[in-house]
């Protein structure tokens, strides 16, 4: 039944700002994930009619980046995002990332911890769009001057780097102060919390959670089945193991001990063991409870969210 519903949503779309924009059928971006997001997740996501993406960290050489995008790009014709960090201390070749980026003109760059100007201007050379990793009002208003072409909105409960500030309050707040399209980031793993985030204001929602639980993500068997097992309760909120606020599984942060419980070096091999043995995720694991196809993810909250919007109770 749930297999029939999905296939016949497919035929369907979902109009927002964001949609046209990117030329997607669907307003739900998958969050690009550290050692997570890589050619199998986006193509399932793109070819289901939201928009896949992967961090161009998930490369450790320019050679391989560019063999990855040939690999999506050979397997789908739909539009697919990059996340670019621009931080050089996190990300010390990530001008050599955007040449590659631009030469395969991707269809979103998706900026976090930098200012996008230095790249603004290249991206729209070639057509692509600029999304940027936003936690408060001053981040957005920066980001803005700078070019962006909408926010993405990392609220309370999103997986790995996350704000503080309810989704209740952020994306209506950034929605009104800054007025550019916003996607919401925070505890959306469902329909329910799309019709919830679309009411906000919100112009799409940028899923990551549960995403991890798929058969195309690059995590590890035990990190899919600690996604399905845990409770929000569960989920771990700090600086501690990173250097930046984020949200962990508590079990896989006690797995670890002690060993990673320090601020970032900056240095990238410990980037790498850090977030390979110390597993992120967001409140969203709440309504998790199976690994599926990401294809089916899509069309499902998709689906389930045409069937709650017609089911709210409306003034008599």
């Amino acid at each position: 039944m749930e297999s029939d519903q999905n296939e016949s949503f497919s035929l369907m779309k979902i109009k927002t700002p964001v949609t046209e924009m990117l030329g997607i059928d669907l307003p739900i971006i998958g969050a690009p994930m550290f050692l997570v997001s890589y050619p199998d997740l986006v193509v399932a996501v793109s070819e289901a009619g939201g928009l896949g993406t992967f961090p161009s960290q998930n490369y450790r050489t320019i050679e391989e980046l560019r063999r990855g995008l040939e690999d999506i790009r050979s397997r789908t014709k739909k539009p697919i995002g990059v996340n670019l960090i621009l931080h050089k201390a996190h990300n010390p070749n990530w001008a050599k990332h955007l040449e590659i980026l631009l030469e395969f003109k991707v269809e979103l760059i998706i900026t976090s911890l930098g200012s996008p100007r230095s790249i603004i201007n290249e991206a729209k050379s070639v057509g692509t769009k600029v999304f940027c990793d936003v936690t408060t009002l001053r981040h957005a208003n920066l980001v803005a001057k700078s070019g962006a072409d909408a926010l993405v909105a990392v609220a309370q409960g999103a997986g790995g780097h996350a704000g503080n500030i309810s989704p209740f309050s952020l994306f209506p707040y950034l929605k009104k102060e800054i007025g550019l399209p916003v996607l919401a980031a925070g505890a959306i793993s469902g329909g329910a919390q799309m019709a919830a985030a679309m009411s906000l204001g919100a112009d799409a929602v940028y899923i990551g959670t549960r995403l991890i639980a798929t058969k195309e993500a690059a995590a590890s068997q035990e990190y899919k089945e600690m996604i399905v097992q845990s409770a929000p309760e569960e989920i771990v909120y700090t600086e501690k193991i990173s250097g930046i606020p984020a949200n962990w599984l508590k079990r896989s942060v006690e797995k670890a001990g002690d060993n990673f419980h320090n601020e970032s070096s900056g240095d990238i091999d410990q980037e790498f063991k850090r977030w390979r043995d110390i597993w992120s995720a967001g409140h969203g694991v709440a309504q998790i409870d199976s690994i599926i196809p990401a294809g089916d993810v899509i069309k499902g909250m998709a689906a389930e969210y045409t069937d709650i919007v017609n089911k709210l109770p409306r003034p008599v």
